[in-house]
C-alpha cells in the first residue's frame, strides 16, 4: 500500500487526478472513503472486465437527500445536452477503469466536473463501458459537500471552459445558442398566447388564431440573432438567404399551427399541446437553419 497525500487541499478532482497517474497495475479501481458502497460487490464488476474497457456503477437506489438528488438529475441532463453523454450516474464513486486508457488521457479538471470529463473522454476514444447497479448505503459519518454553492459554481465553470474548448462540438454549440434564441422568442410566443387566450375573449374561442399570431411575434428577431450569434454570418444578407428563412419559417409556422391544431383535436389541455408543439418545431428550424438556411457558402475558384 502506497499513501499518496496533497500538502495541501486541492479539491476532489485533483486527488482523483493524482491517484490515476500514480497506478502501476493493468486496472484501476477508485471509491469514495464515506462507506456508502459495500468493496465486497466490486465483484459484480470485475466479471465484466473479459468484454469491456470501463466497468461502472451506478446506485440502485440512491440513499440521498431530495435536494442532492434533484442536482444530480440536473447534472446528468446538462452533460447529456452539452456532450452528449449517456451514462445513469456521472458521479458514482465506484469505478474499474483499464491503467492505459485513462493515463493516456489529458484531464484538465480539478473539481466536480472530473468525473464527467473522464468519462466524455473516455466514451469519444471508443472505449466500451459497462454499467452495473451496486448498492448504496446511507451515510453514518461525515457531510457531504457536493451541494456548496463554491463547489456547483466550480463545476459549472469548468464545464463551461471544456464546452469552449476541447469538448463541445461545432454543432452542440450551436444547438445551444440556437436554443437560447428559442427561449428569447418562446417566451414573447408563450406570454403573447397567454395574454390573447386569457386576456380577450374573442381568442379564448380562437387558439389556433391566437397560436398562429404568438408563434409569428416569436420569429421577429430569429433572423438576425441566429445568422450572427448562432452560426456565425458577418457577410451581407442574400437575398437567396432571406428567401430561405422564411421559407423554414413559413414551414415551421405550419408545423406549429397544425401540430397544434392536431393536439387539440385529441383533447389535450392547450398550454400542454403548445410545449409539445414548441419541442417539434424546435428540432425542425434547428436541423434545417443549419444545414440550409445558413450554410456557409464555399469560397469560388478561377478556372483559368
Amino acid at each position: 500500500m502506497r499513501v499518496i497525500e496533497h500538502e495541501q487541499n486541492r479539491g476532489y478532482g485533483a486527488a482523483l487526478k493524482t491517484g490515476l497517474a500514480a497506478a502501476t497495475k493493468d486496472w484501476i479501481f477508485f471509491t469514495d472513503s464515506d462507506r456508502q458502497f459495500d468493496i465486497l460487490e466490486l465483484q459484480n464488476l470485475l466479471v465484466h472486465i473479459p468484454n469491456h474497457d470501463a466497468v461502472i456503477a451506478y446506485r440502485a437506489p440512491r440513499r440521498d437527500p431530495f435536494m442532492r438528488l434533484v442536482n444530480a438529475k440536473a447534472w446528468n441532463l446538462l452533460n447529456r445536452l452539452m456532450f452528449g453523454l449517456q451514462v445513469r450516474d456521472i458521479d458514482c464513486a465506484f469505478k474499474l477503469l483499464r491503467r492505459e486508457d485513462v493515463q493516456n488521457l489529458r484531464l484538465s479538471s480539478r473539481g466536480a466536473m472530473i468525473n464527467a470529463e473522464l468519462l466524455i473522454k473516455l466514451a469519444r476514444s471508443g472505449v466500451r463501458i459497462k454499467e452495473v447497479p451496486v448498492s448504496h448505503l446511507p451515510r453514518l459519518r461525515g457531510s457531504p459537500t457536493g451541494a456548496k454553492p463554491s463547489v456547483i459554481f466550480r463545476a459549472l465553470r469548468e464545464m463551461v471552459m471544456l464546452y469552449g474548448g476541447e469538448l463541445g462540438t461545432v454543432t452542440h454549440k450551436q444547438a445551444m445558442k440556437f436554443m437560447a434564441v428559442g427561449v428569447v422568442n418562446t417566451l414573447v410566443d408563450t406570454s403573447l398566447y397567454f395574454f390573447l387566450t386569457r386576456g380577450l375573449s374573442f381568442f379564448a374561442g380562437h387558439l389556433v388564431l391566437a397560436k398562429l399570431l404568438s408563434f409569428l411575434a416569436g420569429t421577429i428577431s430569429s433572423l438576425n440573432l441566429n445568422r450572427r450569434w448562432t452560426f456565425g454570418l458577418r457577410t451581407p444578407l442574400s437575398l437567396a438567404e432571406f428567401v430561405r428563412f422564411y421559407a423554414i419559417v413559413s414551414l415551421a409556422l405550419l408545423i406549429n399551427t397544425e401540430s397544434m391544431r392536431f393536439l387539440l383535436s385529441f383533447g389535450l389541455y392547450d398550454l400542454f399541446a403548445l410545449l409539445l408543439t414548441v419541442g417539434l418545431t424546435f428540432i425542425a428550424s434547428f436541423t434545417l437553419s443549419k444545414l440550409w438556411v445558413f450554410r456557409k457558402a464555399q469560397p469560388r475558384v478561377a478556372q483559368l
